[in-house]
């Protein structure tokens, strides 16, 4: 094993060439070939690796190690047969995967003029970057930026993007290394490869870069979001962003066809039906507030009337016993908040939703029975399990087709002198 030429330094647009097998390995359980030299970027510097096809099998990985790219296959009978020992010293053809890699160019070479544009408009400098599948992200240090300002940046990275100037790559010693105006000083020593975007940012970076700043276009900031004292921008460019451009216009289309407009109506439709909403929202929340209390009425004129055993003086307590098929257990909550809210008053309450039993039981203020005890002895009794505070208690684990025998049990040990 030895070092690997890097093709792609020099011409990152090349799709097909041939190279020598240096070397044959299993990488995590994928056959590998090792190539004298190689177009197949391998992850770096936020950049994904390229995929394509290496002596006949799909590259499905490509890494860079102690100074050798290796080339993942696929775990098929193609990837194991082009990996076997006998491989070694033979010549294979290579072919990348153009679309992708192209697209990881565009987004790349649109970094670094993003990054230049962001730190000469507000001296805000890039901390890292990430290339995504579908979107990209750049991290800036600094206060968030005001939408004003982002829009003023996407502007002018649009308008040197239609300039149409030139990126080049070339590679310096450290000597001269002190003469380029850098935006962020290099990481590894020796040769440096700067990447120049004509006259306008210098960066140090070993990626695959389009040939001028027209093959950005067009960039596109999509959003801010703050993060750990930095703010965090996605973009896309190039092809990325026309296709972000033609989805987006299709969904703002099809939105203007459901509201029968045009699509510049679409934002004050919206807001409108949005408002519109919000009145049937609490005009829902109004009426169903009223029916709550016409519920709660209706329980409490069927109510059957004990002597609370532990009230002092003695005193009449009514019992609410219901059951309920499929209502949640918030709204059960919200019964049984109505229900002692009202004087003298002790609700056993169950619902079957979800296909299990939970019991509710909540009494008023002026009561004396233990809610929690209650549910307790009454669980215990059907081999579940339960409790709570005094006044309000919540379980089940119990089988739902018991519920009214639950019930009917939790309403004769109410009227015991102490249920626990």
């Amino acid at each position: 094993m030895g070092m690997t030429t890097l093709l792609y330094y020099d011409d990152s647009y090349c799709t097909h060439f041939a190279a020598e097998v240096t070397a044959v390995a299993e990488l995590e359980g994928h056959p590998a070939l090792q190539l004298a030299q190689t177009h197949f970027y391998p992850t770096s510097g936020g950049q994904p690796h390229d995929t394509g096809r290496l002596a006949g099998a799909p590259v499905v990985d490509v890494r860079a190690q102690d100074g050798g790219v290796w080339h993942l296959l696929a775990k098929d009978a193609a990837g194991h047969q082009a990996a076997q020992p006998q491989m070694v010293g033979r010549q294979v053809e290579g072919s990348i995967d153009w679309p992708r890699r192209y697209d990881h160019m565009q987004q790349h070479s649109g970094q670094h003029l993003l990054s230049q544009v962001f730190y000469r408009l507000y001296g805000a400098e890039t901390v890292s970057v990430h290339f995504g599948a579908l979107e990209s992200t750049l991290d800036l240090d600094g206060e968030t930026l005001e939408a004003e300002q982002l829009a003023a940046a996407e502007q002018e990275a649009n308008r040197l993007a239609y300039q149409a100037l030139p990126i080049s790559a070339y590679q310096v010693n450290q000597e001269a290394l002190s003469a380029i105006p850098l935006r962020r000083p290099p990481t590894v020593s020796g040769l440096v490869r700067i990447v120049e975007i004509a006259g306008y940012d210098y960066s140090a970076c070993g990626g695959t870069h389009v040939h001028t700043t027209a093959e950005l276009a067009p960039v596109k900031v999509l959003r801010q979001e703050r993060r750990r004292g930095q703010s965090r921008l996605t973009f896309v460019c190039g092809l990325r962003a026309c296709a972000d451009y033609a989805a987006r216009h299709a969904l703002l289309a099809e939105a203007a066809v459901l509201f029968s407009n045009e699509a510049a109506a679409v934002p004050g439709l919206i807001r409108r039906s949005l408002e519109q909403n919000r009145d049937l929202q609490r005009q829902v929340e109004t009426l169903a507030e009223q029916l709550a209390h016409y519920e709660i009425d209706e329980l409490l004129a069927d109510a059957a009337t004990v002597v609370d055993p532990g009230a002092d003086p003695a005193g009449d307590l009514r019992v609410v016993q219901k059951l309920y098929a499929d209502r949640s257990v918030d709204d059960l909550k919200r019964t049984a908040a109505l229900l002692r809210s009202r004087p003298q008053t002790l609700a056993l309450l169950a619902t079957q939703a979800g296909g299990k039993l939970t019991l509710l039981f909540g009494r008023s203020e002026d009561g004396s029975i233990h809610c929690g005890n209650l549910l307790r002895a009454t669980l215990q009794a059907f081999g579940g399990s339960g409790g709570g505070r005094p006044d309000l208690a919540q379980g089940g684990g119990v089988d739902p087709s018991a519920a009214d025998a639950i019930l009917a049990h939790a309403r004769k040990l109410a009227t015991q002198p102490d249920p626990s």
